[in-house]
């Protein structure tokens, strides 16, 4: 669970950093030990020895330190000067190794997931996004369904590779730009780029509408895709692009939600 630590000026009082912990030292008392990625904000009052381990720490996981006067009045505050970006990621890797955390933003990134192919399956096929909602909706069921519709539409599901990857790097970007780590997935843990991955994998319905989309009159080039199909989601990317900004603008909100 996480915790606000709270320091108040004490006789032997000392705070210093063991490895991934805080060591407290109290006159009179054991020690005591904290571990860093528990703490989300530190509110210090009075003359506290705390060594400047310590306050890297917090820094690069962007926990704020407030620091109060001996009447309990805030004076300053104290954040990582690293423009944000390495202290968000910080602050991701933290809510990782938080499992209640960690299990809220999975079930809200498959949420998205899940909203994303009704969204679809709706404007496509009304009846069997009915059936989903009734009955609920595995990944196969999807797949499936996505193939059949590309039989229908008469679309070459090699082309959906493509998609895919315009997909992937779009969201690669919009990840870093936007100051995450792109390795730190919440489905694709431990897998190269896994949050871009779990990007991918929410909005992957969005991008299987324009694959179905695109003109199956259109033929595929020896060993290529056509330049027309690159044109076919630059046309769209705008619109995924607004996805995947309010999908990283809710990750954002989340993730410093207390």
């Amino acid at each position: 669970m996480e915790r606000t630590l709270y320091l108040k000026e004490t006789p032997g009082l000392r705070v210093s950093r063991d490895g991934p912990s805080l060591w407290i030292e109290r006159r009179h008392t054991a020690g005591q030990r904290v571990p860093v990625r528990l703490i989300r904000r530190v509110l210090i009052a009075g003359n506290v020895a705390l060594d400047t381990e310590s306050l890297t720490a917090f820094a690069q996981r962007g926990v704020p330190i407030t620091l109060l006067n001996r009447e309990g009045e805030p004076v300053a505050v104290v954040l990582g000067c690293a423009a944000g970006l390495f202290a968000q990621r910080g602050r991701q890797a933290a809510a990782l190794e938080d499992p209640r955390r960690r299990d809220r933003l999975c079930a809200w990134m498959r949420a998205w997931e899940r909203g994303r192919r009704l969204v679809l399956a709706s404007r496509l096929d009304p009846v069997t996004a009915a059936q989903w909602r009734r009955d609920g909706m595995r990944s196969a069921d999807y797949d499936a369904w996505i193939a059949r519709q590309a039989r229908l539409r008469s679309v070459s599901l090699r082309r959906r590779g493509f998609f895919r990857a315009a997909l992937q790097t779009l969201a690669l970007e919009a990840i870093v730009e936007a100051g995450w780590d792109p390795h730190l997935g919440l489905l694709h843990r431990a897998q190269p780029l896994g949050f871009v991955r779990d990007c991918v994998a929410a909005l992957q319905p969005d991008a299987d509408l324009v694959w179905l989309d695109s003109d199956a009159a259109t033929p595929d080039e020896a060993g290529t895709l056509p330049q027309a199909l690159a044109g076919h989601f630059e046309a769209r990317r705008p619109r995924l692009a607004a996805l995947l900004r309010r999908l990283l603008d809710q990750f954002a909100v989340m993730i410093w939600e207390p």
